[in-house]
């Protein structure tokens, strides 16, 4: 996939789960080179919030919609 995106793209972006049940996607993701963009954390779920960075010290669920994005620069 990354050498179909880099037809298009430079940068590969993706976001993942933070909770222990995308463990092994948080891990994957980093071993291939992935890191985090720098964005902050993600709230997917919350109508008012949705598609935004969280705010500092807002409270949050730490379910599915909770997300960290994550770049990878193609050579």
């Amino acid at each position: 996939m990354e050498a179909l995106a880099a037809e298009t793209s430079d940068t590969v972006c993706l976001g993942v789960g933070l909770h222990s049940g995308y463990g092994a996607a948080q891990r994957m993701y980093v071993l291939r080179g992935y890191v985090p963009d720098g964005s902050g954390v993600w709230y997917e779920g919350r109508v008012w919030y949705e598609g935004r960075v969280w705010d500092q010290y807002a409270p949050c669920v730490n379910d599915d919609e909770l997300n960290l994005f994550l770049s990878k620069k193609l050579f």
